[in-house]
């Protein structure tokens, strides 16, 4: 792997490692010993500095790439305070030449080994809080270049910056989790009041059991109590949306609104407009003065839906609002002040963006705040059966039916994959519902095709064995039919092929297309799908659409 890769991939490990724990030191050493994982290096440690009313903070790692021994043998007090009086970046090729290392190395048991020590600040909104860094058993020359570990070094203390400034906004007397705003979320939500926090048990959009969901919404209720920046990442059709209502729904600022953009729907020009609204006159089309979004979400919460699909020249607008809390409307100079809790959600690799320049570093940090990363469906033990049993209950509701799943439906449903998620699994229950012949959904019901679930055309290698096993087991009378009506014609020529076994989607959806003329539209009728998703397939499996 490349070392840039290595290096991304670590920034993502090492920001879940500074959020899998409610104890700051553990979540540090957590990150620290990652670190030792991807450089080159002896020893390292991070150190915090003490506050009022917080002690001191040292975690340490020993073993590093170059290191046998399992413990720091030097202490460089003198270096640490170095930079944190400074707040800049330190490096020394060889430490035995250096005056900031005489004391430590008259205590250290390797004093004579040559080592080179990188070391940076420990920085949140411009504060040092203390200060990371590392050493190597190696000598350092002229020639050597250190800028790459000092980037991803300062990358790693901004993130452990981060995550002190939130734990110690989470906690009183010396870490715990602050009891009195958990018992009172808890309480709001019909929870029992103790000393952990528990599982709502009223938000009706978010339903699930498992340990992996129960997880996030106990990190979803610990930071709904404070008004720190929040990106929802993970697999579309995760449900980042009802996160993201669910934590304004905990937060003190549920009174106020909960507004929402998708910004991927939207060009750069129609973006700023719509989150910063604009004045009468400021283009062609604006008739009257427009609030924006920000505006409208004042005192409450404003979920970015997207975000790593904004324009760089759009990004630097943004982060000045985030910064300042201020904005003008377009075509405006009226300076206008918000106080806006900022939820940003994304299914990108934004850590690979900002490396390859295409996301601001900036404007990551400050979205980048508490990163909550969202469970796949297939990772979700047991959930399947419950959301399904959901989304058949509001199908019934909102058409006056009364549908129930027979168990082995249940039990093929389970064993799905789910690809789109909990998105996909709304769809194929609505969509069986809507097909179902009789009020008890069987296996028969499901809209497959070949025993193969739709998802598999839009998807490559997303096969639904589970739905091939049921379907296949089936009598052929009760069996899917996926090519047109027996009478449409003869049994050679295209049509006839179009659900062979053994075809692959691109085969079986070019012989729909040439059955129905190349016109999407009849080429959906017969697969069963939306012009829509036939579309989306042809541009996935890169079929040229034949004009006649």
């Amino acid at each position: 792997m490349h070392k840039s890769d290595m290096w991304r991939s670590g920034i993502y490990r090492i920001s879940r490692d500074l959020i899998a724990s409610p104890r700051l030191e553990i979540a540090l050493a957590n990150a620290l010993n990652t670190l030792s994982s991807l450089l080159p290096m002896r020893h390292g440690a991070i150190v915090i500095s003490a506050e009022e009313g917080e002690p001191e903070i040292t975690a340490c790692s020993g073993v590093g790439h170059d290191s046998p021994s399992p413990t720091p043998t030097i202490e460089p007090k003198t270096a640490i305070e170095h930079i944190i009086a400074t707040g800049k970046a330190l490096v020394v090729p060889d430490i035995r030449k250096s005056d900031l290392f005489k004391a430590a190395l008259r205590t250290s048991l390797d004093g004579n080994v040559a080592a080179t020590f990188i070391g940076v600040p420990v920085k949140v909104e411009k504060k040092v809080l203390g200060a990371l860094w590392i050493d190597r058993a190696e000598t350092g020359t002229a020639s050597d270049n250190y800028k790459e570990e000092i980037l991803f070094l300062t990358m790693v203390a901004n993130l452990t910056g981060l995550a002190t400034r939130l734990n110690r906004n989470l906690c009183r007397d010396g870490g715990s989790i602050a009891e009195e705003q958990q018992a009172e979320q808890i309480s709001r939500i019909g929870g029992k009041p103790g000393p952990a926090p528990q599982t709502p048990k009223t938000i009706s959009w978010i339903v699930g059991e498992s340990p992996a969901l129960k997880e996030v919404v106990k990190t979803a209720v610990i930071v709904a109590a404070t008004n720190s920046a929040v990106l929802l990442r993970g697999e579309s059709g995760t449900g980042k949306e009802s996160f993201a209502r669910a934590i304004h729904e905990l937060s003190s600022r549920r009174k106020k609104p909960f507004v929402k953009l998708n910004c991927a729907a939207l060009s750069a020009g129609v973006l700023e407009s719509e989150l910063f609204g604009h004045e009468k006159g400021a283009f062609t089309g604006a008739i009257s003065q427009r609030a924006g979004r920000f505006e409208l979400a004042d005192g409450g919460t404003l979920l970015l839906d997207e975000i790593g699909e904004i324009s760089p020249e759009f990004q630097a607008k943004l982060l000045r609002v985030l910064q300042e809390g201020e904005l003008e409307r377009v075509g405006g100079t009226k300076t206008l002040k918000v106080n806006v809790r900022l939820i940003c959600a994304t299914n990108r690799n934004l850590e690979t963006a900002v490396a390859s320049g295409e996301f601001r570093a900036d404007l990551y940090y400050r979205i980048n705040v508490v990163p909550i990363i969202l469970p796949p469906l297939r990772e979700r033990d047991g959930d399947i059966p419950r959301l399904a049993k959901v989304f058949l209950q509001r199908f019934n509701n909102e058409n006056g039916r009364d549908l129930d799943f027979a168990p082995s439906a249940l039990d093929i449903l389970s064993k799905c994959d789910f690809p789109g998620n909990v998105r996909e699994l709304e769809n194929c229950v609505r969509r069986t519902a809507t097909l179902a012949r009789s009020s008890m959904i069987a296996p028969s019901d499901f809209a497959c095709q070949q025993g193969r679930c739709f998802s598999s055309l839009l998807r490559k290698g997303a096969d639904c064995n589970s739905c091939n096993t049921a379907i296949n087991d089936l009598p052929p009378g009760n069996r899917v039919s996926v090519g047109p009506p027996a009478s449409a014609g003869t049994t050679s020529g295209p049509a006839s092929t179009i659900g062979a076994p053994g075809l692959t989607d691109r085969d079986r959806l070019i012989n729909a297309m040439e059955t129905a003329g190349w016109v999407q539209a009849r080429a959906a009728r017969i697969l069963g799908l939306t012009p829509r998703q036939v579309g989306y397939a042809l541009r996935r499996l890169r079929i040229e659409v034949k004009k006649f």
